[in-house]
């Protein structure tokens, strides 16, 4: 099996395995009620918050500077905002797969420099491209769980939501193929991706997740839930 290869599948697994690990614990609450529901959403919101802002965009701006970090954002928000008038569903609790399905596509954007990173990695150091695998499939558990959790509220089967939240993770894959065929990327080009992933997922926490997290009369617990969600995606950031 050839070098780039068994690079491409560490890639793949990291982002699939990642994700998918993060569906399937939502799979522990498969009739929440409407507090459970608003907790939920609040919790999802709360971690993918911490994630666009203490993880991708400082990512960004490392790479190159603030302001394509902006441009990309800014890309991200319309693009995102565009697809949700495209992404619409016959589901009784369609809103929420809406929401799930648009997290899914934000996700997947940056996996893609993610991978770059993996395969750039290793082939630098093959130690160093597999310990950034196993670290970004941690990270990549908690924006499974977000994506997964109004999938599972929507009343999308087990199979359905571990699948749904696999398929984000195949960018990573062919990032990690593009990683290792070039070795670098653009500094520009990755601040630009990681800018545009982080505005498309602050278009779903503020317009779908948010909205959903404090429909009902169970304010208080999509408040806890934003809360505990948002310190723990920040202790994942800081520890991984």
């Amino acid at each position: 099996m050839s070098l780039i290869l068994v690079i491409t599948l560490i890639g793949l697994l990291a982002g699939i395995v990642g994700t998918g690990l993060g569906g399937a614990i939502t799979l522990l609450w498969r009739k929440p009620k409407n507090n459970s529901i608003s907790l939920m959403l609040g919790l999802a919101s709360g971690v993918m918050l911490s994630v666009v802002l203490f993880d991708l965009f400082p990512e960004a701006i490392e790479h190159s500077n603030e302001l394509y970090t902006i441009i990309g954002a800014i890309l991200g928000l319309l693009v995102l905002r565009l697809l949700a008038g495209y992404i619409k569903t016959e589901e009784a609790e369609g809103d929420y797969i809406e929401t799930g399905i648009l997290l899914g596509l934000g996700i997947a954007l940056h996996n893609f420099p993610e991978g770059l990173a993996i395969g750039a990695g290793c082939v630098a150091q093959a130690k160093l491209g597999i310990s950034l695998a196993v670290v970004i499939a941690l990270h990549n558990l908690p924006e499974g769980l977000a994506l997964a959790t109004p999938m599972n509220i929507g009343g999308w089967s087990p199979v359905k939501v571990v699948v749904a939240s696999m398929l984000p993770g195949i960018p990573m894959g062919l990032g990690a193929f593009v990683g290792a065929l070039l070795g670098f990327a653009s500094p520009v080009f990755l601040t630009l991706n990681l800018g545009f992933a982080g505005g498309g997922m602050l278009y779903i926490i503020i317009y779908e997740l948010v909205p959903q997290a404090y429909g009902s009369k169970y304010g208080l617990y999509a408040t806890v839930g934003v809360l505990v969600g948002s310190v723990a995606g920040i202790l994942l950031a800081v520890l991984f």
